[in-house]
């Protein structure tokens, strides 16, 4: 009885460490900044002139690294290869809720609070990076 209760709760924490993991294809949604003491939401400006944006996929992997996958958003080649190639070194590392992104192997990066509610993650920067958030694929 006591090592199926505690196969039940290594099985439940278990889960919910995996359920708190960002890996996985997000879309974004939006990206929150003060600007001028006001909130703008930079992802709905992107939208409106580049409505192809809204089919980027961020990948986050298991191996640490994080890309941005524009192939099937519909948007201009160059576009394309300009995004793609911005995502191309960088990486990812997750220490309690602060998850911290880098394409200088974390010599310099930024990091951010990450709190997960269903199939949203959203990222608070801890330096006035704003707000992002994203909805799991």
């Amino acid at each position: 009885m006591q090592k199926s209760l505690s196969l039940i709760v290594f099985l439940f924490f278990a889960l919910q460490i995996q359920a708190q993991s960002p890996v996985g294809r997000w879309k974004l949604l939006s990206h929150t900044v003060d600007f001028g003491g006001e909130k703008m939401d930079t992802h709905a400006a992107l939208l409106q002139q580049r409505p192809c944006a809204a089919k980027i996929v961020y990948e986050i992997n298991a191996d640490a690294t994080f890309r941005l996958n524009a192939a099937a958003s519909g948007c201009d080649q160059k576009y394309i290869d300009i995004q793609q190639k911005l995502y191309s070194k960088t990486q990812w590392k997750l220490e309690g809720n602060l998850i911290t992104t880098s394409a200088t192997n974390f010599a310099v990066g930024q990091s951010y609070k990450v709190s997960f509610s269903g199939d949203k993650m959203t990222w608070v920067g801890t330096e006035g990076q704003g707000t992002l958030v994203y909805q799991k694929l």
